[in-house]
């Protein structure tokens, strides 16, 4: 079994899946940009939700779930169709069992959020109703964790990506990866089958460098280093990530 990375045709934006080769199948997803377009059968744009609901791994009740959901930036054409199409709130008050399969909201194990991206993605424009959700549900799971000393199951977990600022991220150390840190593994479990390198955002700057940062577009960038195939760790795979990073980040 070979790792494998799947690019949904979105246009505009992002929305990519990657399924590492190891024995649980872990899936990362990256972003979002489902349509609303797609709902209507004599339009064109392509029905990725049903296309990603396909490649997904389902939990012991039945529910659709992704291991990893990184958010790049909230841009609209980046979190499109997230409020609609995925769970948000505990897991305990998952209320789509009776729904068709295809209808059911997909879980998400553990997000991979950034609080700096989002802060300086405010100063640009107001965040998007999707992005405004995505950002409730992290600062839920960040409030989780804080409680539980950075401890949490599958539905609350939860990496911040990059350092905030006036140190609003330093209690978060087990849970907090900062610019350059490579972390193993996938939703709170080591393994030989993933590594990821973060390269971005950078933590804050001074008010000049800050302001030009802001104007960018300021996104996640991982470098992955994956295992190639399940009977050879040792060969490896390697995907570059980066939202829409301007030439300053």
């Amino acid at each position: 079994m070979s790792s494998k990375i799947t690019f949904f045709p979105v246009d505009n934006g992002d929305m990519t899946l990657i399924q590492i080769c190891n024995p649980l199948r872990s899936t990362i997803l990256i972003d979002c940009n489902i349509r609303v377009a797609a709902d209507n059968k004599s339009d064109s744009t392509p029905d990725v939700a049903k296309a990603l609901r396909e490649q997904l791994n389902v939990d012991g009740d039945g529910r659709p779930y992704v291991d990893v959901m990184l958010l790049s930036h909230p841009d609209k054409d980046h979190c499109s169709g997230f409020e609609r199409h995925f769970w948000v709130g505990p897991l305990s008050d998952y209320a789509d069992d009776d729904k068709e399969q295809g209808e059911k909201r997909i879980i998400i194990r553990q997000i991979w959020s950034s609080p700096m991206v989002f802060r300086r993605a405010n100063r640009k424009e107001p965040l998007c109703s999707d992005a405004k959700v995505f950002k409730a549900e992290a600062r839920r799971r960040v409030r989780v964790n804080q409680e539980n000393g950075c401890s949490a199951l599958d539905g609350d977990r939860i990496l911040i990506l990059g350092e905030d600022q006036d140190g609003k991220t330093d209690s978060l150390g087990p849970i907090l990866i900062k610019e350059g840190e490579s972390f193993n593994g996938i939703n709170g479990q080591s393994s030989d089958f993933l590594t990821s390198h973060l390269l971005a955002p950078m933590a804050p700057q001074d008010d000049e460098k800050e302001e030009e940062l802001s104007r960018n577009d300021s996104s996640v960038i991982i470098n992955f280093d994956m295992a190639a195939s399940q009977e050879n760790t040792t060969q490896r795979s390697r995907f570059l990530t980066g939202g829409d990073a301007g030439v300053s980040i």
